[in-house]
């Protein structure tokens, strides 16, 4: 039985995925780095201390941590309150789950301020009852420390609670945690769709695709 819902943000909720996939290679691009652009697949399971811990780690870059943090949440930050949108279909979700009174939470690698002015912007942030970074938990998804918290805000146990997610990493993290898991396609995560197909409990192309009489049976 579904008693709560955790959503991931980037490349779920919102269509960001690309903003964020190319920030680090940009930064980069802008000291004078010659890096491969697919370096942001390196990147996508990383919280923001760990993109700047690689960076200074793998390549020779004598601005501080701060110049870097900052030069990746700038161009992320001009996306998040100008350019990003809702994914077609979430909407019609929240609104069922409103109806439906099933608590949400979000759990996301993003740093609170740019998720706090996406919802904002969107006008979606009266869904949720609370959110979870990964920079705050000090743990990114490949550990379930910030799910358990979700889970201890909405008083719901791991197999009454479902994740909505792209990312290959986090759901694999929520399966063997005993969660539920709706993967959600995104194209900045599609050689892993094969993968994630056999992960996830419910695996979506299309948010609009949902079956609410078939995900209140599961």
């Amino acid at each position: 039985m579904i008693k709560g819902v955790i959503f991931d943000v980037d490349g779920t909720l919102f269509d960001s995925m690309g903003a964020w996939h190319d920030s680090g290679y940009n930064v980069l691009k802008s000291l004078g780095i010659d890096a491969d652009k697919r370096i942001g697949d390196i990147f996508f399971s990383m919280t923001m201390d760990e993109v700047v811990d690689y960076i200074k780690e793998n390549f020779s870059v004598n601005e501080s941590r701060d110049f870097l943090k900052n030069g990746i949440h700038n161009q992320v930050e001009y996306a998040y309150r100008n350019e990003i949108e809702l994914k077609p279909g979430v909407m019609r979700i929240l609104d069922w789950m409103k109806d439906s009174k099933i608590p949400a939470t979000i759990a996301t690698s993003t740093d609170r301020f740019l998720i706090e002015i996406g919802l904002a912007r969107l006008g979606i942030e009266d869904y949720f009852d609370e959110i979870y970074t990964a920079t705050e938990v000090g743990k990114g998804k490949n550990y379930p420390d910030i799910f358990q918290l979700a889970m201890d805000k909405m008083g719901t146990k791991p197999e009454e609670t479902w994740l909505f997610e792209d990312g290959l990493y986090s759901m694999i993290t929520a399966k063997a945690y005993g969660m539920p898991v709706v993967g959600v396609y995104d194209k900045v995560s599609h050689d892993d769709q094969e993968a994630i197909k056999q992960v996830a409990d419910i695996y979506l192309e299309d948010l609009r695709d949902l079956n609410f009489e078939d995900f209140l049976r599961r």
